[in-house]
């Protein structure tokens, strides 16, 4: 497994948790303010610790994938940057409404990352004949990591101008997916 996949697991798993305590506090917001300030004492260090992790990770891993990104990807940051304030303000306030609010931004940050990792959306494109899809599926779905040109290598990609694949294993390769390449058969 290479640095950027390790990364991008252990970026998913401190959201995860970041997450998780998010929705902890919501429902102790709902129950009660002293409950909300309890939870809030013990995690503060932690979550604080998780925050700036997934935070600098993200960063990193936006760097180290060089400008690729998925339209989903910037409905994803913009949900992160709206519920930071919001969970800010609505923990300082106890609003029920802006810590609901943090929170539903930060679960639909999530489940886009999500989304867009098990499917990946294919751009709109009027296709004259099988070739011009094929271009727009490589486009879309392999230009990230593979280069336009095949040799990029992003995320432990392999150099697909140094194949030595036969055409049926390139194509189960594609289909079925291997290592960090998720399975594209479905397209």
């Amino acid at each position: 497994m290479n640095t950027f996949n390790i990364l991008s697991k252990a970026h998913m798993v401190l959201v995860l948790l970041f997450v998780i305590s998010m929705l902890i506090k919501t429902i102790l917001i709902f129950k009660s303010n002293e409950q909300f300030d309890k939870y809030r004492a013990k995690t503060k260090m932690p979550e604080m610790l998780v925050t700036i992790l997934f935070l600098v990770l993200g960063i990193v891993l936006m760097v180290m994938k060089d400008g690729n990104f998925h339209p989903l990807f910037y409905m994803k940051l913009g949900a992160v940057a709206l519920g930071i304030p919001l969970g800010i303000i609505g923990a300082k306030k106890h609003s029920k409404a802006l810590i609901t609010l943090s929170f539903l931004c930060f679960f639909g940050a999530y489940g886009l990352s999500e989304v867009a990792k098990k499917k990946a959306v294919v751009q709109e494109v009027e296709v004259q004949d099988a070739s011009q899809l094929g271009i727009a599926l490589y486009k879309v779905n392999c230009v990230p990591c593979h280069g336009e040109d095949g040799k990029k290598g992003l995320g432990g990609a392999s150099d697909l101008s140094a194949s030595i694949l036969s055409e049926e294993d390139a194509k189960n390769v594609i289909s079925k997916g291997r290592g960090s390449m998720a399975p594209y058969g479905g397209q």
